[in-house]
């Protein structure tokens, strides 16, 4: 079977600072090992002061864990105020954080070696997104995505017990 699956590509290309001028790649992956789990790979690298081209020779890529996948899906669609996956790659060094900012959108940041980027997701591009990585989330837990978002939606009532 592939690893790798279909992917998404966003471009944040009209940033003016140049840590937000970033392009966006996530992609359908299988986990390696024996248990080869359905998850997702995150990629950001920096654009061009232009924002003509992204230098993808310098993009840092995290790959979330099962439970990470989870926690993205939920801050997308806002069930999460905040998702992070740290301690990732082979040095420790990686880390993924995305912030739910409300009605706004959503800022991610992904950071190597305290080399950082990020990434801000409009409302429209989060939908756009959350349905992408919620579909994954669906392939993963084998159930439509219609019951994954009724369990994450239970899960955050459970929460505030």
């Amino acid at each position: 079977m592939n690893q790798f699956g279909e992917q998404l590509k966003l471009y944040s290309d009209r940033q003016r600072d140049e840590k937000k001028r970033t392009a966006l790649d996530v992609q359908y992956v299988q986990s390696e090992g024996k248990e080869g789990f359905l998850t997702l790979n995150i990629s950001m690298a920096p654009m061009t002061l232009e924002g003509r081209d992204v230098l993808w020779d310098q993009k840092i890529t995290i790959q979330l864990s099962r439970y990470e996948l989870t926690a993205f899906c939920g801050a997308l669609f806002g069930l999460e105020k905040e998702m992070r996956a740290k301690f990732h790659g082979a040095n420790k060094n990686k880390g993924f954080v995305v912030n739910n900012n409300g009605s706004v959108g959503c800022g991610m940041t992904i950071s190597e070696a305290g080399n950082t980027m990020t990434f801000m997701l409009d409302h429209a591009r989060r939908i756009e997104l959350g349905a992408f990585v919620l579909r994954r989330q669906a392939e993963a837990w084998k159930m439509s995505a219609s019951d994954v978002l009724a369990i994450m939606r239970q899960s955050v009532s459970i929460k505030k017990q």
